[in-house]
């Protein structure tokens, strides 16, 4: 039996261990799959460890630990180079191969549920690790132009100095101005805080703006601003769901239906 785990704090909400059993299930492979929890970096590090000791497979990586991953790890994709932050980790003896799938898992989402993003003109809400580990997948899909907007407006600025090196096309947006974007993508964290307002206001859009938060399982402000303007909306369990089946694919080389185990945890969740 292979041996995996997602690491993280908080680790009590995830839903990894489920999607990857689902995911087993339809090949008939014999796994077990845990939740730990670590309280810092240095205990993060003591797991990683502990579990390739214990013959481990692999591990996903969650919240805050993605870029302490990318750094202990032997070997590292271009977009974990690129990004610096890693969600899934592989263990060939004492070696540590990293990859990030998060951004592969919000394309493969968007693109299921409106189909290419390619010559969208998309704005990204957010200035921190979820906002940067997406970037380089979304440039994938050749789209038109990605703007950049966050309430400390500099750190915003500071990611566009960053990614141009890669990318030519990527500005901030400093003036929210909807007529010009097609998509708008929340990766800020006021959907976790249940006090926070929406990051902008979605009641000047046009009728044909789509609006996706990465976080899921509620209802966000910005998911209910954009329910409250009749917009076409989408939150982030999905993208959950594709970026565990490219892991998946990563250590079993096997490809899933992501589908069905995602109507499976919306309905378990409401």
């Amino acid at each position: 039996m292979k041996k995996f785990a997602v690491i993280g704090n908080p680790i009590k909400h995830s839903l990894s261990p489920q999607i990857h059993s689902e995911f087993a299930h339809q090949h008939s492979i014999d796994l077990s799959y845990e939740k730990i929890l670590a309280e810092d970096d240095k205990a993060f590090e003591s797991e990683i460890l502990h579990l390739i000791n214990k013959g481990f497979t692999g591990v996903n990586v969650t919240l805050p630990f993605k870029g302490r991953a990318a750094e202990i790890s032997s070997t590292r994709t271009s977009q974990v180079h690129l990004t610096g932050s890693a969600n899934t980790l592989s263990f060939d003896n004492d070696a540590i191969e990293a990859h990030t799938t998060d951004g592969i898992g919000l394309v493969n989402d968007l693109s299921e549920k409106i189909g290419t993003i390619s010559n969208s003109s998309i704005l990204l809400l957010g200035a921190g690790g979820a906002a940067n580990g997406v970037i380089p997948s979304v440039f994938s899909e050749k789209i038109s132009h990605l703007f950049l907007w966050n309430r400390t407006i500099e750190k915003s600025f500071d990611m566009v100095d960053s990614w141009q090196k890669s990318y030519k096309n990527i500005s901030v947006m400093d003036v929210i101005d909807l007529n010009k974007i097609d998509i708008v993508i929340n990766a800020t964290s006021a959907g976790i805080d249940d006090h926070a307002s929406s990051p902008i206001n979605l009641n000047d859009s046009h009728g044909d703006l789509i609006c996706y938060d990465m976080v899921y399982g509620k209802q966000t402000p910005f998911l209910k601003n954009a329910r409250d303007n009749n917009l076409t909306f989408f939150d982030g369990l999905g993208m959950l769901v594709k970026q565990a089946a490219a892991s998946f694919e990563i250590w079993h080389e096997k490809k899933v239906e992501s589908k069905s185990v995602e109507d499976y945890l919306r309905s378990a969740l409401t």
